[in-house]
């Protein structure tokens, strides 16, 4: 049985000690199937972001902070949906460039008295990787840029436009992605 978390961040910036993490989207992924999804708001006061960082996730910060939550309740929140949906054992985050959406949710567990380990497992699946892999076997195109975007493009992944760059959008299309990329290994 193949049970991920797929998980996606919007984010400040590009550095975790840095910017803050303003969403989180979360897909519950059982043997290709999509049980459920959640996305979570972060309220930070102030918020430390930076311009670039801003300019790709397209948050309007007004209207993020009157719908999020404060950290302790986004973290209940997270937790009740990783309760339900995986119960008590170790959770495997797969994700597209799965490294910078780890970073921030370590920091953000961190700054709530908490590790990702043990509820978290130290292993990934990172999507990135795996089409890496792919090209590299002779699998997909050797000039296929290994974007999400890209990669999204490639196999006909289409969010709807107000769901991408959004943690919620972009978790829901990489599920789709890592489904698409092991039918392309076989």
């Amino acid at each position: 049985m193949s049970r991920y978390l797929v998980f996606d961040t919007e984010t400040g910036g590009l550095d975790p000690q840095v910017h803050d993490l303003l969403s989180l989207g979360c897909v519950a992924s059982e043997d290709g199937q999509i049980v459920a999804s959640l996305e979570i708001l972060v309220k930070h006061e102030p918020y430390r972001v930076s311009a670039g960082g801003m300019k790709v996730n397209r948050i309007d910060l007004v209207k993020h902070h009157a719908a999020a939550l404060a950290p302790g309740e986004a973290l209940k929140a997270f937790d009740a949906f990783c309760t339900e949906h995986f119960g008590s054992a170790p959770i495997t985050l797969l994700g597209h460039n799965i490294a910078f959406d780890q970073g921030f949710l370590g920091t953000f567990f961190k700054s709530q008295g908490r590790e990702l380990e043990p509820r978290f497992n130290h292993r990934s699946v990172d999507t990135h990787a795996l089409a890496a892999g792919l090209r590299d076997a002779g699998k997909l195109p050797k000039d296929l840029r290994l974007s999400s975007g890209a990669l999204f493009d490639f196999f006909g992944i289409a969010p709807a436009p107000e769901l991408r760059h959004t943690a919620l959008g972009d978790a829901i299309a990489t599920h789709h992605l890592y489904w698409k990329l092991v039918e392309r290994a076989r």
